[in-house]
């Protein structure tokens, strides 16, 4: 089990266990100590023990358990994470850089988040990851420092290096929660000798103590081995006897110079182990239990207000949804689209139709109000298939349509839509709209408007299933069509690719989701108007795709909820602060009928120029995205080159002298 050299490891060890500690340790003490961290724990375990001692009882079992298994999630992934970035890590990188890039990549958004709320807090974090990106960029070229180059072939490991890196990682992980929970002790003393902590809480003090040492030990050798699972392994004698290790470096060997770089960085050691598809993973389990538990949490973390906050999260949900919808005809097809507010108002006005008594008034059919809640759920496949139809009929007139062209066709067919629901006054009752839309029904739930929580698990359904349907459609052949066709419309179609029927499909697809959002708009807001869909929506829209990243999904999802909260949370806050005499900004209400929302257009005009002159791939772009924008050129001599042409395809020295994109 434990040894002397797991206790007092070597130099090079100690100085690598030094870098990764303290890395993830200064975040979780944060979100520990500072904000609402060590309030949950101590809640959850007051709750189960002494449930009168509890600041903020939950309101059930099921509540309580939530945030138990939240909170075990969290601390134990966070040091399984510290094991396998400590096996993964090369060694290349330096100490101060990575602590300087956890201080604002991680420190900064979380001290972020607490004062200013998530959806606010996020989009500040945005704005900090860009100053400092730029600013980094600044600071090198005037110092000259040039990063470590990538690893420039891979690093094969023998059986002997494994299980030192796992034995690395098992000392990270003890190391880590060992620090951790001493920390924690000292602070708690404190707080105990000043009255703050019941003495009932001195029972989970000294369990945490002992046991967190132990886990790490556990976790971070579970870690160690995660990672090494993505290295490749050496045979006995020191040369590379592994098949898949052979079949790696083969792949890599035709691959561009920018590809096999990326190629490289996925294989165990690596000179970014935080980017690395391994520790995506850990942040993804972090994800998904944050969202899962989320309602649980948020009064522990952000105190009173969780029906509003939710609500305003469900707002950003379908955002989100419009944003995947529009990334599969812009960012995939390479389609431009300014009418795609049309499609959101088509799916909205369906279920409005439908799931209302303007139903009853127009056909006579009478259906109980208990029975037309359930129509919910088939009718937000209905609205979608009838947005994806309408879709389809407004790919077919633009197929030969390019540039501007298509984008004034589409940007026509955004405003005729309105109008025609506004002119359609004995169905959609004019420019009234639709009133009373009825909420969806579920056993045990109660949907109305004052519980916000039903909608935000809804709304996290639906975005789940978007995000797959389009992981799916991305990575199909259908997906590579769309690529195909947004590259080179006529190397496609003599590739053998149908343009007519990918780009329908293309039309289709993105309407379908954008149909969706639009049924659960109508059916949470419970009411349609056509004043909320114009072509200034259309932008917004298109704002989301192009800030995140034209083809990057989740970079789709971070640009919707970045346009969300200034569109709909940070305008607001800031004609609320020009209406206080005693703001600065003040200043702006002398101007006539100025107002902050007044001027989106402009605002997200402004933000559009800065993103396509200083991040044209968007925040976070896909890896194609990234490589068309910033391509590295190889440079291979001339001589080198022509004799690589000299010699027959097929050959070693043709693979050795020509590389394939």
């Amino acid at each position: 089990m434990l040894s002397a050299r797991m206790l007092l490891p070597p130099p090079e060890t100690r100085k690598l266990l030094l870098k990764w500690v303290i890395a993830l340790l200064i975040p979780l003490a944060v979100f520990t100590f500072v904000w609402s961290g060590e309030g949950i724990i101590n809640n959850v375990f007051l709750s189960y023990v002494s449930p009168g001692e509890a600041i903020l009882p939950f309101a059930d079992w099921p509540s309580l358990i939530e945030a138990t298994v939240f909170i075990g999630l969290l601390y134990l992934t966070i040091i399984a994470l510290v094991g396998y970035l400590v096996a993964a890590d090369s060694g290349r990188r330096g100490m101060s850089e990575l602590w300087i890039d956890m201080l604002f990549q991680v420190v900064a958004p979380l001290l972020l988040i607490q004062a200013l709320g998530l959806i606010m807090g996020m989009a500040a974090s945005i704005i900090v990851w860009g100053l400092y990106a730029f600013g980094r960029t600044r600071i090198r070229q005037a110092l000259k420092y040039v990063p470590p180059a990538p690893q420039a072939s891979l690093d094969i490991l023998t059986e002997e290096r494994r299980a030192q890196r796992v034995q690395q990682a098992t000392a990270a992980g003890l190391w880590f929660a060992l620090a951790f929970a001493l920390v924690s002790l000292v602070l708690d003393i404190v707080y105990y000798i000043a009255g703050s902590i019941p003495n009932t809480l001195l029972i989970w003090i000294v369990a945490r103590t002992i046991l967190l040492p132990v886990a790490g030990y556990f976790l971070g050798r579970l870690g160690g081995r995660l990672a090494m699972r993505r290295s490749l392994q050496a045979s006995a004698n020191g040369t590379n006897g592994n098949g898949a290790a052979k079949r790696t470096e083969r792949q890599i060997a035709v691959l561009s110079l920018s590809r096999a770089k990326e190629k490289i960085r996925e294989i165990v050691p690596t000179d970014l182990p935080l980017l690395s598809q391994g520790a995506q993973r850990f942040y993804m389990v972090l994800i998904v239990a944050f969202a899962l538990f989320y309602p649980v949490l948020d009064p522990l973390l952000f105190g009173y207000g969780t029906d509003g906050r939710l609500a305003a999260y469900g707002d950003a949900g379908y955002y989100v949804i419009l944003a995947l919808g529009l990334n599969i005809v812009v960012g995939f097809a390479g389609l431009l689209d300014l009418g795609y507010v049309a499609f959101f108002a088509i799916g909205s006005y369906v279920w409005g139709f439908f799931g209302s008594s303007q139903f009853q008034i127009v056909t006579g059919i009478t259906i109980a109000p208990t029975t037309w809640a359930w129509l919910f759920w088939p009718m937000v496949i209905v609205a979608a298939l009838i947005a994806a139809l309408w879709g389809v009929i407004l790919g077919a007139p633009t197929l030969r349509l390019r540039g501007d062209y298509l984008a004034i066709v589409t940007l026509g067919f955004g405003e005729i839509v309105p109008v025609i629901f506004k002119e359609l006054d004995k169905y959609t009752n004019g420019i009234n709209g639709i009133v009373g839309v009825y909420s969806p029904a579920f056993p045990g739930v109660s949907w109305t408007s004052i519980t916000a929580g039903p909608y935000y698990y809804l709304i996290l359904a639906l975005i789940a299933l978007c995000v797959f349907a389009n992981l799916r459609l991305r990575d199909s052949r259908l997906g590579r069509a769309w690529i195909a066709i947004r590259e080179d419309e006529i190397a496609a179609s003599s590739s053998g690719i149908n343009l007519v029927n990918t780009k329908l499909l293309a039309f289709g697809a993105g309407a379908f989701f954008s149909g969706i959002a639009g049924a659960y708009h109508a059916a949470k807001l419970g009411t349609v108007s056509p004043d909320n869909f114009n072509f200034s929506d259309s932008i917004i829209y298109l704002a989301m795709v192009v800030i995140g990243g034209l083809g990057s999904i989740p970079g789709v999802v971070v640009g919707a909820i970045a346009v969300y909260a200034i569109n709909l949370q940070i305008l607001g806050q800031l004609d609320t602060l020009a209406a206080d005499p005693n703001n600065i900004l003040h200043v702006f209400k002398t101007l006539p009928n100025f107002a902050f929302s007044n001027i989106r257009g402009l605002i997200f005009g402004v933000i559009l120029v800065l993103i396509v002159i200083y991040r044209p791939e968007g925040l976070i772009p896909s890896a194609r995205r990234r490589r068309e924008l910033h391509h590295e050129e190889e440079k291979i001599p001339e001589a080198d080159a022509g004799d690589a042409l000299e010699v027959p395809p097929g050959t070693t020295d043709f693979e050795e002298g020509v590389r394939v994109e």
